[in-house]
């Protein structure tokens, strides 16, 4: 998501079938997979997609096994949600994101509690061992010699 602003981000994703289209690209990569079996090549139904083992059988969305599943916000909602949890410095609360977005202070609590458990999965990768970083005027990490 290279978008430089939320107009921008929302004018890309105007319609609902756009943001789904778009998150399936970057999911699959153009290969549908089911998150249940993982077989490859499932068929297109009129509410997401459906297994073609025979064995599993089971319809899913591009939403199952993500931070998406089980919800009914938009991935307009979402996409933007993201952006602005991801592009304030620090930070937003779920109170500021309710009223940004026009949705609930408990929908916004849900959405960030969602974003920041996806994001502390990738976190501890973020630092290797050997890593230098520098956080006001403060050395944390590198070698262990002194």
């Amino acid at each position: 998501m290279n978008f430089k602003s939320l107009p921008q981000l929302l004018d890309y994703f105007k319609e609902e079938q756009t943001a789904i289209e778009y998150y399936e690209k970057i999911r699959w990569g153009g290969n549908p997979t089911c998150p249940h079996c993982g077989k490859e090549k499932p068929y297109k139904t009129n509410r997401g997609w459906r297994c073609s083992d025979s064995s599993c059988d089971k319809k899913f969305t591009v939403k199952v096994g993500t931070i998406f599943q089980s919800s009914k916000i938009p991935f307009r909602t979402w996409f933007a949600a993201i952006w602005l949890a991801t592009n304030h410095k620090k930070g937003i609360s779920s109170v500021q994101l309710s009223i940004d977005l026009g949705i609930t202070q408990k929908t916004a609590w849900f959405v960030l509690h969602r974003i920041r458990e996806m994001l502390k999965e990738k976190a501890p990768a973020m630092l290797g061992e050997n890593n230098m970083v520098e956080a006001d005027e403060t050395y944390i990490g590198g070698r262990e010699t002194n």
